[in-house]
Formats: structure tokens, C-alpha cells, sequence
């Protein structure tokens, strides 16, 4: 996670100093193809933030990663002892017999 945002600011720096590029190209150069600024201006700047969405995307991982592996080495599998009763028991009900209607004696 760490090479991600490593590459996540080598890419945010990158567009930075390309922007830098196209604006002293576009200050100290006399013919430049019309529309070239404007657009490599507006293609560096969502790289920018495209990286600069993958590095706060790869600290957020980095981060929950390193809280979800605080919690106990240890983990509770099933309660042996319990002052809970979890079986139902059947009061004042009597259980007819398979055969239905009334008994004949």
C-alpha cells in the first residue's frame, strides 16, 4: 500500500510540473498551436486530482487495514456455560396420538 501512494504522488508531482512546463512554454514561446495550452492545462489538472483521489483512496485502506488488526488475537467460537435456557419447553399442551378423531375404549 505503500508503493500505491508512493505512485500516487510521483503522478500528483508529475502533473504539477507539466502544468509548470505548459505554462512557461505558453509565457516564452511566440507560436504556439492554438488550443494546446487549454487543453494540456485541463488534462494535467484531472490527473492531479485522479491521483490525487488514488493516494487519499490508498491511506483510507492503509488506515481501516490497520484498525481492523487491532482487535484480539483470539476469537470466541461458541459459550459452553450460560445462565441463559435456549431449549423451549412445551407447558400444558398434551400430544395427540397419530390416530384422529375420539378414542374409543
Amino acid at each position: 500500500m505503500r508503493l500505491v501512494t508512493s505512485m500516487s504522488l510521483l503522478g500528483a508531482a508529475a502533473n504539477l510540473l507539466y502544468s509548470m512546463y505548459v505554462l512557461a512554454v505558453w509565457l516564452l514561446k511566440p507560436d504556439v498551436a492554438p488550443g494546446w495550452v487549454s487543453l494540456s492545462l485541463q488534462q494535467s489538472g484531472m490527473f492531479f486530482l485522479i491521483s490525487m483521489v488514488l493516494l487519499v483512496l490508498g491511506e483510507y485502506i492503509l488506515h481501516m487495514a490497520r484498525l481492523s488488526s487491532e482487535g484480539p488475537a483470539y476469537h470466541v467460537a461458541q459459550e459452553f456455560t450460560s445462565a441463559r435456557i435456549i431449549r423451549k419447553e412445551k407447558l400444558n399442551i398434551e400430544i395427540a396420538s397419530a390416530t384422529s378423531g375420539p378414542r374409543q375404549e
